[in-house]
């Protein structure tokens, strides 16, 4: 029979290098909801780039794919084994990104790093190095999860996954008392996530946003930032640009990364 029930749709955020935890978390998804959606008037709709976005010109590919799912999901479930993924110019990586504006927007993100062998010929040393950095930092965010092998992963997602629906329903996100603390703990994971890192952010005046920023680490590219006409401002730390040459300078960051 039929039922009335909320739909939740779960980005699966992760680099190329966890096909298999790619294929089962939608396979988790659909047991979850065998078990649970009749009963808790819910269904989970488990979205993937390559299944839910569609070709499209006029911004950096990593831009497009947020407009078209990530902003409309609810929760997240990111995933990481040897690899952090490419720069986008405006993170360490396109999952990085995703994961980052869950984050921001006090969405739930369920964070799982493997801790499986891993070959040591397949290894690419700086992509490690990179994951373990952003490890690092997103246990300064909150808590992580990690797992032995893909039976232990299945098992740890679909328990968590009832907690997480729960404060949906719930609409519970994480507690914050006061309009002061929200701010501050605001700034204090932007600070975090982009540590050291080169990124992108729109500047807005006068309620229009005409210009964006390049922030961070630039002081390796302040030459090559000036000669695509950039101007630095030092009341705003970075290097501010028309936002017309938002895909160029994109493009610079990420080949420079």
């Amino acid at each position: 029979m039929s039922f009335e029930a909320k739909v939740f749709k779960v980005l699966i955020a992760s680099p190329g290098d966890v096909e298999e935890e790619r294929i089962a978390i939608p396979q988790i998804i659909s047991e979850w909801n065998n078990n649970n959606a009749e009963t808790n008037s819910v269904v989970l709709l488990p979205v993937k780039w390559e299944t839910h976005s569609a070709p499209l010109l006029g911004d950096r590919a990593q831009g497009i794919i947020n407009n078209q799912i990530v902003t409309s999901c609810d929760m997240a479930v990111g995933v990481f084994w040897t690899r952090l993924g490419s720069p986008t110019g405006v993170s360490e990586s396109g999952t990085a990104e995703e994961i980052e504006w869950f984050i921001e927007n006090e969405k739930p993100v369920m964070l799982y790093f493997s801790s499986r062998s891993i070959d040591p010929n397949k290894l690419e040393i700086d992509q490690y190095k990179s994951l373990k950095d952003f490890e690092k930092k997103m246990r300064k965010v909150g808590l992580t999860g990690s797992y032995n092998n893909l039976a232990d992963f299945k098992e740890q997602l679909l328990r968590q996954l009832t907690i997480n629906v729960r404060n949906l329903l719930e609409n519970n996100p994480v507690k914050k008392p006061t309009q002061k603390e929200t701010t501050e703990k605001t700034k204090e994971i932007k600070k975090i996530i982009k540590e050291n890192a080169i990124y992108i952010e729109d500047y807005e005046k006068n309620g229009q946003v005409k210009s964006f920023l390049v922030k961070g680490n630039t002081t390796s590219i302040k030459d090559e930032l000036k000669d695509l006409g950039g101007k630095w401002n030092g009341g705003l730390n970075g290097w501010i640009f028309p936002i017309s040459k938002k895909i160029e300078v994109a493009e610079f960051i990420k080949k420079s990364s």
